[in-house]
């Protein structure tokens, strides 16, 4: 790519968002490397020099809103949110501070200034049309940096454009940077607006809201109050870290002691409207990558799968005429219309 190491965090975050990267690698004794968007491989700045621990605590001091965070201590990470102010306009980042055996290291996640269409993005019509319900639970998983907060984020903004509704964001930290139009939007940031997403989720059911985003469900209680505001008559949007959707629904019973198990397995079989795995595979052309989809729905067969702790056997009966799909369907799909290489997974 051809691009040559800056002095300031701000140029490197200016850098990634003109060339349109994703992620920035800050580790001591280690060149800067970025992720590349077309092939999603690490790479190295193309001067390939080598950032002293002193470099990294510069770059770390250039930052009033880490060094706030910072209480001294060599442990631990800290997450901050970060607008970046350019001629082009604000460039919003996420940026990571933690620890290593070298000493502190920092991960920066590049946000673009637009939000994508669901077409551009290539979600598939059945995810579409999952934004026309009125509640339940949409459930988005997949590894980090596969694009299930892009893809809810898209989402979203469709519903901003076309409804009148209200809709709360609980994010850490606030990722896409949304603007009220048809729709009325608040967003809040874990440890900045509220103490944790269960606690922000609980808050919001008093915040007369139409939509739920929670940005992640990590622990048992948010799981249960995520389910809880999609039985009350919300829509709620969250992800999950997992490769498809048996794993998701495991996942979310792992929560769980044995005696709750059987009980999370049916609120979840009744509440939830879909599951929705994807994986980001670099495209044939060499233009960037194209997501896969898994697409899991909610019908008398699968509610009775998940419910009776059977999720294992769900691949059986995501079946096309039911507008389910699993993730070998859509790969092999992408393969057969030359969108990416055979053999590519």
């Amino acid at each position: 790519m051809g691009i040559v190491s800056p002095v300031q965090l701000n140029d490197y975050i200016t850098i990634a968002a003109e060339r349109d990267i994703s992620d920035l690698h800050f580790i001591p004794e280690h060149p800067v490397f970025y992720r590349d968007t077309n092939t999603g491989k690490i790479c190295p700045f193309a001067d390939n020099r080598r950032l002293s621990l002193e470099n990294i605590i510069n770059l770390i001091n250039q930052n009033s809103a880490i060094k706030s965070k910072m209480d001294g201590s060599s442990s631990g990470d800290i997450d901050v949110s970060l607008t970046t102010s350019t001629e082009r306009g604000d460039i919003h980042s996420r940026l990571n501070l933690f620890f290593t055996h070298d000493g502190p290291a920092l991960a920066v996640r590049i946000f673009p200034n637009f939000i994508p269409s669901m077409n551009k993005l290539g979600l598939p019509g059945v995810v579409q049309n999952l934004i026309r319900k009125s509640h339940g639970l949409i459930v988005f998983t997949a590894p980090t940096g596969n694009g299930k907060t892009t893809s809810i984020a898209s989402m979203l903004e469709t519903i901003n454009d076309n409804e009148a509704k209200r809709i709360i964001t609980i994010e850490d930290p606030v990722e896409y940077v949304f603007s009220s139009k048809q729709s009325v939007i608040s967003q809040r940031e874990i440890g900045k607006d509220c103490k944790s997403f269960s606690e922000g989720l609980r808050a919001s059911l008093r915040e007369d809201p139409d939509i739920i985003m929670v940005g992640e469900m990590r622990d048992r209680e948010t799981i249960l109050t995520a389910i809880s505001a999609a039985e009350s008559g919300h829509l709620v949007f969250s992800t999950l870290h997992a490769g498809n959707t048996v794993q998701a629904i495991d996942r979310i019973k792992q929560y769980f002691n044995g005696n709750e198990q059987e009980q999370i397995q049916a609120q979840f079989a009744n509440s939830f409207r879909a599951v929705v795995a994807q994986k980001l595979i670099p495209r044939k052309d060499g233009h960037g990558r194209v997501a896969a989809f898994e697409v899991l729905l909610n019908n008398d067969a699968t509610r009775n799968l998940i419910r009776t702790g059977e999720a294992f056997r769900l691949p059986g009966y995501m079946n096309l005429k039911d507008g389910m799909f699993t993730m070998k369907y859509s790969i092999n799909d992408l393969q057969m219309r030359g969108v990416i290489d055979n053999g590519q997974a």
